[in-house]
């Protein structure tokens, strides 16, 4: 009997890790970017919230669906208005599909949920920054390498 092999992506969380500066959750970001990149680690969202000169606020937010979601339903768009309306059509199917691929994704909220994101607000302390990654459950020692960081206080893990 043939076993078939599918596919399962695995489970995701949000870590969420504060620090008493911007530039040093900045530095954070870009550690787990380049685990990223080296594919230790799979980032699919990542938020930086900081409340260094005031309320806290989100002042990076990485979440590339919508430029994923915008581009193929750009080319579709244009593609269907040109066979329907020649090159206007082109233009038009292509900004109206485009934008409406893009409109859809934000509405769904596939990177790390609003609610989170708010909690994170909430929880940023007066000066401080916090970084939120949205990652794969199975990358547990880059994980642990990036709460190791100088200064990283875990608030988030959901």
């Amino acid at each position: 009997m043939a076993s078939s092999a599918s596919t399962v992506d695995p489970p995701l969380h949000v870590v969420g890790l504060a620090f008493a500066s911007e530039p040093d959750a900045h530095h954070a970001l870009h550690e787990a970017w380049r685990l990223h990149e080296s594919h230790q680690l799979a980032v699919h969202d990542a938020v930086l919230v900081s409340a260094e000169h005031g309320a806290a606020e989100v002042v990076e937010s990485l979440d590339p669906a919508p430029v994923a979601a915008a581009v193929p339903a750009s080319l579709l768009g244009a593609i269907i208005g040109a066979v329907v309306a020649g090159p206007i059509g082109f233009l038009i199917g292509g900004a109206i599909a485009g934008a409406t691929g893009a409109a859809v994704v934000r509405l769904v909220d596939t990177g790390i949920p609003h609610r989170i994101v708010a909690q994170l607000r909430a929880r940023t302390k007066p000066g401080e920054a916090t970084v939120a990654l949205l990652v794969s459950d199975e990358q547990a020692h880059a994980i642990d390498e990036l709460r190791a960081l100088p200064g990283a206080r875990v608030v988030l893990e959901d």
